[in-house]
């Protein structure tokens, strides 16, 4: 079965809204390889409306480069009640998102992977059909804006698999859904 791995920048504060604002900074070679890692082992992106718009207007502007060109040629699923046409690769989920993530996770294939956190991790959180969440925690304190998992009802148990520090002072942490040791 493949994994779903959620990846989202987030502040010190636990915001994610607009990082292009705030995270650039810390995009550096270690960064770039675990984004190119992550994406070279999924076979397509499951995303929000939202998140969706946002790449799609920003990695079809950017120059080619392997990164970009990958961005640009996975196959993208898109949850969303309002949008009726998609491009850049990509196609609405019709129908429950829930089961269609889980069908899409029930065939063989690589990983799939989630950018963004907002309505969309409700119905996927309620199913368990997120096997990680990858949170890149970033040293900024922004005090402002959407906050990671706000738009669920209870807080979710986590489990914490890995944690990779970057140079940029950047620190992955790698968390599984579940019991936390705690």
């Amino acid at each position: 079965m493949r994994k779903l791995i959620e990846s989202n920048h987030v502040t010190l504060g636990g915001e994610i809204g607009e990082p292009q604002e705030w995270a650039f900074p810390y995009l550096d070679d270690e960064h770039v390889a675990y984004a190119s890692r992550l994406l070279d082992e999924a076979d397509a992106l499951v995303l929000g409306r939202h998140t969706y718009e946002g790449l799609a207007a920003a990695y079809t502007a950017m120059p080619p480069d392997p990164f970009v060109e990958r961005m640009n040629a996975i196959p993208k699923y898109v949850a969303s009640r309002t949008l009726r046409d998609a491009t850049w690769n990509a196609h609405i989920i019709d129908g429950d998102v829930g089961e269609f993530v889980a069908e899409l996770k029930a065939q063989p294939g690589r990983n799939l992977v989630k950018y963004g956190n907002g309505p969309l991790d409700v119905a996927l959180m309620e199913r368990n059909l997120i096997d990680e969440f990858h949170l890149l925690l970033t040293p900024v304190a922004r005090g402002r804006g959407q906050h990671l998992f706000e738009d669920l009802p209870s807080a979710p148990q986590l489990r914490l698999e890995r944690v990779t520090p970057f140079d940029s002072g950047v620190v992955l942490l790698a968390y599984a859904p579940g019991e936390s040791g705690a």
